[in-house]
């Protein structure tokens, strides 16, 4: 992707932006389908371009073709913050009063009660199908929540939310500010407002500084030279770099690894390990993106991490 007039380093920083965009789409009609077999019946007759899956087979909810998940919905809305940030300087009040305003009452995507309707029919054995309309994350609803104690009660997030919610909401901030000496003070903020359990704000945090030089250094930063950064502030993280450099050594198809290794489920580190071995182990961006696509379960947060950094890891 290359943007007339402007820099390297801008480039990257829409690219990200634009490729988690669009990436989150390609992969949403197939979002949360955790059994393979199922998965793999469905993508037959496109196993090798499974992107943009003409129908909707995501079992909780139901959106057409190239509509977004609620992960780049929440990367929005810090997009829209960003815009409002006056004389561009960073404003949490903005960023949480934009969350509010897309996902709060009277918002016009979201819709409360049909997600709490699906889960109480989960709970008694009931469902009879996805809903029709966006799904409502759950680390959304626990900042809406906390957040109604009023400023002074933040951090915002759950303690128990295990998912990427944060790092979503901080991705295009760390576009913004990746080369301010103020990165790793607002990145511990925005992750915090969606989660305060500790494996996904260690793992969200060094996803963004992946991020933040990935786009000032462009393909010459080698992910894995993170390393010797993180191993005093993020020694789990370490480990979670260290087992993927384990699972590539064996040569491990990705769909096996993501399945029976890292996990397929939302949940951090799993999440983290996926999407790092998709970029690790794949020459193009189209190659990430349908190897994480017939991986399954929770595609889009593999994605919204690996497909915002590919575009900038690799060349084509």
């Amino acid at each position: 992707m290359k943007i007339k007039s402007k820099n390297e380093e801008v480039q990257r920083k829409i690219a990200v932006v634009v490729g988690a965009a669009v990436a989150d789409a390609a992969a949403r009609p197939l979002h949360w389908v955790y059994d393979n077999n199922l998965l793999q019946s469905y993508i037959k007759d496109c196993k090798e371009n499974p992107e943009f899956f003409p129908q909707s087979k995501s079992p909780f909810y139901s959106l057409p073709t190239g509509d977004s998940s609620c992960y780049w919905d929440i990367s929005e809305s810090s997009l829209n913050a960003l815009a409002s940030f006056k004389n561009s300087q960073y404003n949490y009040k903005t960023v949480c009063d934009e969350l509010i305003k897309s996902f709060g009452p009277g918002n016009p995507n979201y819709d409360m009660d049909a997600r709490q309707e699906y889960m109480r029919k989960r709970r008694n054995g009931t469902i009879d199908g996805p809903i029709v309309g966006k799904w409502f994350h759950g680390a959304i609803i626990e900042f809406l929540e906390n957040h109604n104690h009023g400023i002074g009660g933040k951090p915002f997030g759950g303690p128990s939310i295990k998912e990427t919610d944060g790092f979503c909401l901080n991705l295009p901030l760390v576009c913004k500010f990746a080369d301010s000496d103020s990165l790793n003070e607002i990145s511990q903020e925005v992750i915090q407002t969606l989660s305060t359990w500790p494996t996904a704000v260690s793992h969200g945090m060094v996803a963004s500084r992946i991020i933040s030089k990935l786009v000032s250094q462009g393909p010459s930063f080698q992910i894995m030279g993170i390393k010797s950064e993180i191993k005093s502030d993020y020694p789990d993280v370490l480990k979670s770099l260290e087992a993927v450099e384990e699972v590539i050594s064996h040569g491990m198809d990705h769909t096996r690894a993501v399945n029976y290794v890292f996990g397929s489920p939302c949940y951090n580190p799993g999440s983290f390990q996926g999407a790092i071995h998709a970029v690790m182990t794949s020459s193009s961006f189209a190659e990430a993106v349908r190897k994480t696509i017939r991986a399954g379960g929770c595609n889009c947060s593999r994605g919204m991490f690996y497909w915002s950094n590919v575009r900038c890891y690799v060349r084509n």
